[in-house]
């Protein structure tokens, strides 16, 4: 296998040759999943080969705009410690939420949660996507157990009995015992392998975008569920610095993007009820189509499914990324068990286990958070009745706040071992 170390950020093993070249394990999408889940399988010693579609460094250069951030769990920050990564994110830079509230535009439903009342310092983070994916990349890029591909996609797969050979799309092949998909929502992996998604188009679109408030956000996220679709201000680490989530139908989303930022931030005031003040300044908007999908399998024969290319959930609870790291988390713990024992990594009933663990607990979150949209979304009298009366009966109920919070945080149910708090 010949090897070269060009200059430049991604200094890394290059293939310069069209042999078969070997690996233990194939990861196409280097994106927040994929990189978390080499980095945890390459610091256990596999040798991870990692494929990358993008050449430029847009994806992780800060110094580019970019509105899109993460509200990370508590079970996903252990995560990305056993990776050894969270150390590596500047603490300056990572917002958080102590306190959460919930409230209905049609009517004086709320609901409030606050992580004193279970003795934890915060409900969860605010991190900007592209801070978390450079310093992945970062860790990786160090890893002697990760041979980078990149750029190159995937055009073909091969299974030969005990392997996989992947071809890329620039004559390169790699052969290991199992590939994981972790390339998005239009996997290619995923389409070479003949897995279909189950999809539900929402009729709806996400617009994002980072703002500043008049008022300081004391470290609350907050929900307003409007007639349209839920509007989010997530706290970032800046005292009056927000992160806006609005989902709302296609043409509404279309005049956001279009308006000058006057008339936007205008718009954002009345819609959130100036509950921050005025809305002073606001930067790049975005928006992006919803829908829930599911892939019809998560596992073939030396194959799985991670993240996006696995499964996508409405972004009303920010719970995306989270589903997709404990994806990563649950197939590396399986996988490193597996050879611990002396068994075949990639064998079928190896990856049939994190089929069975994962994709029917992210079905499970993706009909409850459709239940909530749609509910919250009904103008129907006696639905808008039961939303408000159901928010204030559950506000009145501590252990039922308390169960809440300690499932959406992490804290609790069938977790792989990865995503719980070191003893």
């Amino acid at each position: 296998m010949g090897k070269a170390t060009p200059s430049g950020p991604w200094c890394a093993i290059v293939i310069t040759d069209n042999t078969i070249n070997d690996a233990d394990v194939i990861v196409a999408g280097a994106g927040i999943i994929g990189a978390t889940f080499a980095t945890l399988l390459g610091r256990a010693g596999f040798n991870i080969a990692l494929i990358e579609a993008s050449i430029s460094d847009s994806d992780t250069d800060e110094s580019l705009p970019d509105p899109r951030v993460l509200a990370i769990t508590r079970a996903s920050e252990q995560i990305l410690r056993r990776a050894n990564v969270w150390a590596k994110i500047p603490s300056e830079r990572i917002g958080n939420f102590r306190k959460m509230h919930v409230w209905d535009e049609k009517g004086n439903g709320d609901i409030r949660f606050d992580s004193a009342v279970i003795c934890q310092p915060t409900l969860g983070y605010i991190i900007a996507g592209k801070l978390i994916q450079s310093t992945l990349q970062a860790s990786l890029l160090n890893m002697d157990t990760v041979t980078w591909y990149r750029p190159a996609r995937p055009a073909l797969l091969e299974r030969h009995g005990d392997s996989v050979v992947l071809g890329l799309d620039d004559g390169r092949r790699v052969r290991a015992g199992m590939i994981v998909a972790a390339d998005g929502g239009n996997s290619a992996v995923r389409e070479l392998a003949g897995i279909t998604m189950e999809s539900h188009d929402y009729r709806q679109s996400a617009l994002v975008c980072t703002v500043d408030t008049e008022k300081p956000h004391d470290n609350v996220a907050r929900q307003r569920f409007l007639t349209r679709g839920p509007l989010a201000f997530l706290p970032m680490a800046e005292p009056s610095r927000c992160s806006i989530v609005w989902s709302t139908t296609p043409e509404h989303a279309i005049d956001l993007i279009n308006m000058d930022i006057n008339q936007f931030q205008t718009e954002l005031e009345i819609a959130f009820m100036g509950t921050l003040g005025k809305i002073t300044n606001s930067g790049t908007r975005a928006t992006f189509p919803l829908r829930r999908a599911q892939a019809t399998q998560y596992c073939q024969p030396r194959l799985a499914l991670i993240g996006d290319s696995a499964h996508s959930v409405h972004p009303l609870a920010g719970q995306g990324a989270n589903l997709g790291l404990l994806d990563a988390a649950t197939l590396a713990e399986l996988i490193i068990a597996a050879r611990l024992s002396d068994r075949d990594p990639g064998a079928y009933p190896v990856l049939r286990r994190y089929e069975r663990w994962r994709r029917g607990e992210n079905y499970k979150m993706m009909m409850l958070f459709e239940g909530f949209k749609y509910l919250f979304e009904s103008q129907i009298e006696s639905v808008r009745w039961f939303r408000n009366t159901g928010m204030n009966l559950m506000d009145s109920v501590p252990l039922a706040k308390e169960w809440i919070m300690c499932r959406a945080m992490g804290l609790e149910g069938d977790l792989p071992t990865f995503a719980r708090e070191l003893p």
